[in-house]
């Protein structure tokens, strides 16, 4: 096995700019009580010592700030082979069919009691802001083929609620502007204001097959993409978000997520691209650490494997835990540099570790 992770590794070595591989999920699902054995051989037959110190469980990626300086923190001491899982826990809840825990209806109810910690938990607030924007943004046809849009001024204003998670629309998308570059709405009411809609944007509607029905109001719905809002926080300063305390969490999770937030609310399974997306950016990340530490310090062997951690809810009274394997990195001793760093994308690497006994006495 280890003249094949050889030949599947060494070309090209890891690079920080390299473009992260899709996770699928689908036939990569490896029971967790399957999956340890099978890394523990995998890890022998790659010359590791019998002795390799391992993580006993998963490090989940929303508090890897504990282990920034990989280093100071990777099991076992210097000079000895070490191992190290990442993963991002995806709660499944078989009986909805839906990854999170719950569908997104229910989000609101009770994701904070069953989700909380995990990426699910963070991206709740967004979601719920997006469905609101989704049902609050109305688009109108006139009798006269006039075209507008409406929608609550909050969300083109500059006000910031109290939680500092703000969808804001991009209204250069949906109208144009006047001579002194000004949006200027056609009708306000209450907290509601009224825009023409430009022709951009109606043939955007047009190549995307919206119905209109003249005379009515229609909810814009999926028709809110990604490039039509984005997400306004507050400084951290303002918020306290990304300060030191009993939620550094978040902080990590903002630092990943935030950037994608748009992408992540709009996606057929927002909790799962998430995770996916938060995965490997602190993949990505503790690779570089690795690769910027002086030899003399890091263990002999190390491998680094991250994956989703898939706990189905209990269905029929039974709950079932799985390791879906994205991507490794193996640093191993008395190589040259562009032998002993090497990465295994999800597909080799599941078949690496398929092809080990599920059994390990050592």
């Amino acid at each position: 096995m280890s003249s094949y992770f050889s030949a599947k590794m060494s070309h090209p070595p890891v690079s920080s700019t390299a473009k992260p591989a899709s996770c699928a999920i689908n036939g990569r699902l490896i029971p967790y009580d399957e999956f340890i054995p099978r890394l523990k051989n995998f890890c022998l037959s790659l010359g590791f010592k019998k002795s390799f110190a391992m993580t006993p469980e998963p490090v989940s990626v929303h508090t890897i700030q504990d282990c920034c300086c990989p280093v100071d923190n990777l099991p076992g001491s210097v000079g000895q082979d070490a191992v190290v899982i990442l993963s991002t826990k995806v709660p499944y809840e078989p009986s909805w069919g839906v990854y999170g825990g719950l569908p997104r209806p229910l989000i609101h109810e009770r994701s904070h009691c069953q989700t909380e910690g995990t990426v699910s938990h963070f991206i709740a607030p967004y979601l719920l802001q997006y469905q609101f924007a989704q049902n609050h943004i109305y688009l109108t046809c006139k009798e006269a083929g006039i075209y507008h849009v409406t929608l609550p001024a909050n969300l083109i204003g500059e006000s910031l609620k109290s939680d500092g998670k703000n969808l804001k629309i991009r209204l250069d998308k949906f109208t144009d502007p006047d001579e002194n570059g000004n949006f200027v709405p056609v009708m306000a009411a209450d907290s509601f204001v009224s825009f023409p809609l430009s022709e951009q944007f109606l043939l955007y509607l047009r190549d995307t097959h919206f119905s209109w029905k003249k005379g009515k109001v229609q909810r814009i719905g999926a028709w809110l993409t990604a490039d039509l809002f984005a997400f306004k926080e507050k400084s951290q300063s303002a918020s306290g978000i990304g300060d030191s305390g009993s939620d550094g969490s978040m902080s990590t999770f903002i630092k990943t997520l935030l950037p994608a937030m748009n992408r992540i609310v709009t996606h057929a399974n927002p909790q799962l691209r998430a995770a996916v997306l938060h995965l490997k950016n602190e993949f990505t990340r503790l690779v570089e650490e690795i690769l910027n530490t002086e030899g003399e310090r890091q263990p002999a062997n190390l491998l680094c494997i991250a994956g989703l951690d898939i706990d189905v809810a209990p269905f029929k009274g039974r709950g079932e835990r799985y390791f879906v394997p994205w991507a490794a990195f193996c640093q191993r001793s008395g190589r040259q540099d562009d032998e002993s760093r090497n990465r295994l994308q999800q597909d080799d690497l599941f078949v690496a570790l398929m092809a080990q006994e599920k059994q390990c006495y050592v």
